[in-house]
């Protein structure tokens, strides 16, 4: 686990030293993901059953009629029929936007509080526990949990089984006490610090837990005993003599999970391309046909590409549709067994991963539970679509010629001006100036300009 200025990062290590899953935890401020807000619902959208909320602090949330169903008891047939405008109301965001898009927080009418020990839900009472836990620590519970049921619903998880009843209670407490905040204001109510994000998000069978720094690991230490005794246990001071990410090969695994081409070991290589729709994963063969017959390169290459996708898609934390296009195979079995390494590999994701089976035209689909954004989303920026300084240089002698051609226009010179690498292209094509200048009886200057434009000079 690694501090930083406006959150924490952390990531899981496998026993062969790969990292396999980055996290970031973001101030609140930064990131809304999980965080409880007391809303007002601004506009019922009935023609496509939305509500949007306003969240305070400039926030923006949409509900959907599926997740608004829960507000009330029978059928429901609009979106109207559970909220209307004006109505307050507490929400969570579940789910951000991708950073191609500019929607609206995915919002809950019905909070879902996630601790170490309990998951606290709005809604109805009760008191569920795991099933992993003996009846002598459910009696224990039960009785110490019980009043913590009114008006909200708690989930007692497996961690609690050697933890002291307190402290259980102490926690299952404090997530039903947010639940029964009613402000009058919009903004938000409860979430998580960057460290809490970090050490929530620690997968229960972690047997070592290294945090780098000093300040941060006694922080640490010092919420994991108020909070979570059995956490702090396990966490330990990093002392390596470089960054702990640096050491661990973490930043190593971005800088690759960033560039255009992720290299194969074969020679092959693949390409994530997230779009508003979905991913998609272009498979090649590269350099992998050297001392290989086409046959067995298409195969190696594929089985390396569904490796390779499946580990970028959880240590990238890709969600929504993801499509991957692999090298069409002829070899016998070769389709099965690719098939079935995706089927066994996709079983290491903590995330919930579907996919189906290889089509005509050698794609595979995913579909991976989506809520925060990409490590791409997070880090790169897609720049807009611009158009080539060649075709938009034509367009202007085309317009030029148009207009120096009317009727009336006197016998001024023909100005064509606009950015420095259209007026450069024409520059570096003198005929086509020469042309126009033919076509129109005219003399042709070129000009800078801030936007493409071509008028006669008077």
């Amino acid at each position: 686990m690694e501090p930083g200025i406006g959150g924490w990062r952390s990531a899981d290590i496998d026993t062969d030293g790969l990292p396999t899953d980055l996290r970031f935890h973001d101030d609140a401020s930064l990131s809304p993901l999980d965080a409880v807000f007391a809303a007002r619902i601004t506009t019922v959208d009935t023609a496509n059953d939305l509500a949007f909320a306003d969240l305070g602090d400039g926030l923006t949330g949409c509900m959907n009629l599926r997740r608004a169903k829960s507000l009330v008891k029978g059928a429901v047939e609009s979106i109207s029929d559970c909220v209307t405008e004006g109505q307050r109301l507490l929400v969570q965001v579940v789910a951000q936007p991708s950073t191609l898009e500019t929607k609206a927080l995915t919002i809950t009418p019905r909070p879902r509080l996630l601790g170490r020990y309990v998951v606290v839900e709005a809604g109805s009472r009760r008191l569920n526990f795991s099933k992993d836990l003996s009846p002598n620590a459910v009696k224990k519970l039960t009785a110490a949990l019980t009043d913590a049921t009114e008006g909200a619903a708690v989930i007692v998880r497996s961690s609690a089984a050697d933890i002291a009843v307190d402290v259980v209670a102490a926690e299952a407490d404090a997530l039903t006490a947010v639940l029964a905040n009613t402000p009058e204001k919009t903004g938000r109510l409860f979430a998580r610090s960057p460290l809490e994000k970090a050490l929530l998000s620690i997968p229960t069978d972690t047997t070592d837990i290294q945090i780098e720094g000093g300040t941060a690991f006694a922080e640490a230490k010092a919420v994991g005993r108020q909070h979570w005794p059995d956490l702090a246990e396990k966490l330990s001071l990093y002392k390596g003599a470089q960054a702990a990410f640096e050491h661990f090969g973490v930043n190593e695994a971005i800088e690759e999970a960033l560039s255009p081409r992720i290299e194969l070991p074969s020679g092959g290589w693949i390409n994530i391309t997230e779009t508003p729709a979905l991913t998609v994963v272009d498979v090649n063969l590269g350099g992998a046909l050297k001392g290989r017959s086409a046959s067995d390169a298409k195969v190696i290459v594929n089985l390396e590409a569904a490796l390779a996708t499946l580990y970028h898609l959880r240590f990238q934390d890709i969600g929504g549709l993801v499509v991957v296009d692999f090298i069409d195979m002829s070899a016998k079995g070769a389709t099965r067994e690719l098939m079935q390494l995706i089927e066994k590999t996709a079983r290491a994701d903590r995330v919930p991963l579907q996919h189906t089976g290889i089509s005509t035209f050698g794609m595979v689909e995913f579909a991976r539970k989506r809520s925060g954004v990409s490590l791409k989303g997070r880090m790169q920026v897609t720049m807009p679509a611009r158009m080539r300084a060649s075709n938009v240089a034509l367009d202007l002698l085309r317009r030029g010629e148009r207009i120096g051609r009317q009727p009336g226009g006197g016998n001024g010179a023909l100005i064509v001006s606009g950015p420095e690498s259209i007026i450069g292209w024409l520059k570096a094509h003198p005929n086509y100036v020469e042309e126009l200048s033919s076509k129109t009886k005219r003399s042709v200057e070129l000009m800078l300009g801030a936007s493409p434009d071509v008028f006669l000079r008077n």
